[in-house]
């Protein structure tokens, strides 16, 4: 009897240090997730608005970190396009939109030469995360990035790849000639040779067999440019 009650001790001390081991490494790994994560979303947003460093991927963690530092300057903007001073963009829930909306400007010799967003949205099988960066005029594309989906491996998640960012970057998302946000639509098939100049001009090429994806991307940029247009519609006027 007394070798059993000292197994079953010995068992439920084992049992017990185990647990606290595992708890440990899983805080632990937990603190160095949420790190990497909000790395990640740095790099991409040094990718969206199109920092050459950032763009040649050789740059480390550390080096990442201090470019952003330097170059970017985080906002927090309303619904009505106007700067909300003493709010943190990292605590803002772009999935819970609550009239407050993070805003990242790039800025080169005291100036802004870029505005960046996050966008997010659904895909066919998954929610859509990345960046989309505006040039100063609030008309033009400067770039976009994906840094989180579960789309398809070789169809839909295509969107992450530079060939089919690339065919945003100098983009319109202003028509001159209506005097209004046209919000850039992903078309199924080419855009050359099937649409005039004016109508290229908002429009990407599809990614072929992917054109529910495609669609998601649509909506989500039309959503987002919609909400921030307050605030580049300031722009425009000024």
């Amino acid at each position: 009897m007394k070798n059993n009650t000292y197994t079953f001790i010995f068992a439920a001390v084992v049992c017990m240090v185990c647990s606290l081991a595992l708890s440990a490494v899983s805080e632990g790994l937990k603190s160095k997730k949420a790190f990497n994560m909000a790395l990640d979303q740095k790099k991409n947003i040094l990718k969206a608005v199109g920092l050459a460093e950032a763009l040649s991927g050789n740059l480390t963690g550390e080096q990442t970190a201090k470019l952003y530092q330097e170059k970017i300057e985080e906002l927090v903007i309303d619904e009505y396009g106007d700067v909300v001073q003493g709010v943190d963009p990292e605590t803002i829930d772009m999935e819970k939109t609550q009239g407050l909306y993070p805003l990242y400007e790039l800025k080169e010799n005291g100036e802004i030469v870029a505005h960046c967003f996050p966008i997010v949205g659904k895909g066919l099988w998954s929610t859509l995360y990345g960046y989309f960066a505006m040039n100063p005029d609030g008309k033009t594309v400067k770039g976009i990035t994906f840094y989180k989906h579960g789309e398809t491996p070789g169809l839909g998640a295509e969107i992450e790849k530079d060939w089919f960012q690339d065919h945003f970057k100098g983009k319109k998302v202003w028509s001159e000639l209506q005097d209004k946000l046209v919000p850039i639509r992903v078309v199924k098939g080419k855009v050359q040779g099937r649409y005039s100049p004016q109508e290229a001009q908002f429009l990407v090429d599809g990614i072929s067999g992917a054109t529910m994806t495609g669609k998601g991307v649509t909506r989500m940029l039309e959503r987002w440019l919609e909400v921030y247009e307050p605030f580049f519609k300031k722009i425009r006027k000024e």
